[in-house]
């Protein structure tokens, strides 16, 4: 599939088979706030910026994968859809409450090494990476902390993009 890219990259061909998550374009985090990048998309070989929104992409992609493959879908914490891989993911990742109650998060997933937060519940992560064949790990409530919250040091690493807690200014963040 071709997705276009922002200046002064063209469009790039992606294999839709190699995408493990599609989600929004943080600004100016990942890029300035001029770029009309609308879209992050994690491959297994790269990250790519694209013009086109997620939803755009989950549309290109879904027609390339195979029918029972299509794109699974989790939201972030201000609802922008989080498109993934629902075979290649694990979960869902046991949180904290700390980072329920501060962050918004409610469960995380792990794919390609890393961790990707949602506000959906661990049922629905649970759920979602079922139907799609993924791995699962049972579904736990929050736990009370860190250390007994399961969290492996091989397990990958927070998408170091979105931020667990919120800015000084209460700014969104994903």
């Amino acid at each position: 599939m071709k997705v276009q890219c922002p200046p002064p990259l063209s469009d790039k061909t992606i294999n839709a088979n190699e995408i493990l998550y599609v989600r929004n374009v943080l600004k100016p985090i990942e890029v300035e706030n001029s770029s009309p990048a609308n879209g992050m998309i994690l491959t297994l070989a790269d990250k790519t910026f694209s013009l086109q929104t997620p939803v755009e992409v989950k549309a290109l992609a879904d027609v390339e994968r195979p029918a029972n493959k299509a794109l699974s879908l989790l939201s972030s914490k201000n609802h922008w859809p989080i498109y993934f891989d629902g075979e290649r993911a694990t979960g869902p990742l046991q949180v904290t409450e700390n980072e329920v109650n501060i962050s918004g998060y409610n469960s995380a997933f792990l794919i390609g090494k890393k961790k990707i937060p949602v506000i959906n519940t661990a049922q629905e992560v649970f759920d979602v990476i079922q139907a799609a064949g993924g791995q699962t790990r049972p579904v736990l409530p929050p736990a009370k902390s860190i250390s007994r919250a399961g969290h492996e040091i091989d397990e990958g690493e927070w998408d170091e993009t979105i931020e667990l807690f919120p800015s000084a200014d209460g700014t969104p963040k994903i």
